[in-house]
């Protein structure tokens, strides 16, 4: 039988990110959950961007080219259980991905290398599948990895098993439900 998703909502989140900032401060670099790629969005709404799903609500970028990650919702409320979709502007014939059935489940994508590698799905995908599967020893900033761990530690965190498959799935279940802009 299987188990029960984890639920984290944001909350959790923002207190790990705050966290973070206060461990792990840095003079010039990014603080917090930012030290990995996740820039919380506070507060959460759409991006507007004209591939960002329209039912969605924005809860953290990656800090580049507008790539964020959303919440697959038709309210105004984030919902922890619900897909999260990652989008990349740039990725002109594909921008949309579907990055985690849950939030926890999102997060437990990065919870080995961090999010900022995810920018790559649309150009490397082969290469960010094998990225995410793997462990990455070479790291920009020395408190990434101390960052990943409380990160994993504190919202027990465990990486996909089979980061491929497990992609793959969430495409083919959650994909449908993206609702896209009308285009003009």
């Amino acid at each position: 039988m299987a188990s029960a998703p984890k639920q984290i909502d944001l909350t959790g989140l923002r207190r790990v990110h705050e966290l973070a900032a206060a461990r792990f401060p840095h003079d010039y670099l990014d603080v917090g959950l930012g030290a990995i790629g996740l820039f919380l969005n506070d507060p959460p709404k759409n991006a507007g961007y004209r591939c960002t799903p329209t039912n969605s609500l924005t809860i953290a970028g990656l800090g580049v080219d507008g790539i964020h990650v959303g919440c697959v919702t038709d309210s105004h409320v984030v919902d922890p259980m619900a897909p999260i979709v990652l989008t990349i502007p740039m990725a002109f014939e594909s921008p949309n991905f579907i990055v985690g059935e849950t939030l926890h489940d999102f997060l437990c994508l990065g919870c080995r290398n961090g999010y900022a590698n995810l920018a790559n799905l649309h150009l490397l995908f082969d290469d960010t599948m094998a990225y995410y599967q793997g462990i990455d020893d070479d790291d920009f900033d020395d408190r990434a990895p101390k960052i990943l761990d409380m990160l994993a530690t504190e919202l027990s965190l465990e990486p996909w098993a089979d980061v491929r498959q497990h992609f793959d799935e969430l495409q083919s279940r959650f994909m449908p439900v993206l609702r896209m802009p009308a285009i003009p």
